[in-house]
């Protein structure tokens, strides 16, 4: 089956150690794209997932007051999905190759896309819930493994988050 979704990120990020000056909150942003869910059996699947994905953080620091940072991504899941019948739970690696990467503060808005990692990596699990053999409600956790800092003499930030979408197939 083929397919799409869409829907949202509630994304932040990850310190390797405790920074007192930078406090990392909850940014919501969109994911869309397509999937291919291809049989192994009756009960499962490989599912590859092409997205776009709004990741990222908010956060208070003392060198810029409130902090926005945003991180476009080209995202591809490569899932393992059971199917028991109407729920589905799921888990797998991702990569995520950097789009674009913005930094909003009291100063303006800039791109810092040259100080962030052009790719990430990671995991994801989570489950699906079927309406019916089109419509589709799903969660996940996904969790970066990779430091997405160029630098990381001065930050180590590690992207996580928790998507919700909806998917016709």
């Amino acid at each position: 089956h083929f397919g799409f979704k869409a829907g949202m990120n509630v994304s932040r990020f990850r310190t390797a150690v405790h920074y007192d000056n930078f406090d990392p909150k909850i940014k919501a942003g969109m994911v869309l794209g397509a999937f291919v869910e291809i049989p192994v059996s009756s009960r499962v699947f490989i599912q590859p997932e092409f997205l776009y994905s709004q990741m990222g953080s908010r956060a208070a620091s003392t060198q810029y007051s409130a902090v926005r940072f945003r991180y476009n991504y080209f995202s591809i899941p490569l899932e393992v999905k059971y199917k028991c019948h109407r729920f589905a739970f799921f888990a797998g690696p991702e990569g995520d190759i950097l789009i674009r990467a913005r930094m909003k503060n009291y100063f303006g808005t800039a791109t810092h896309t040259n100080d962030i990692q052009d790719f990430d990596c990671g995991f994801t699990f989570g489950a699906e819930y079927s309406f019916d053999k089109r419509w589709t409600i799903a969660a996940r956790y996904i969790h970066g493994i990779r430091d997405s800092a160029l630098d990381d003499e001065t930050y180590s930030l590690f992207n996580q988050g928790v998507q919700i979408n909806v998917g016709f197939k």
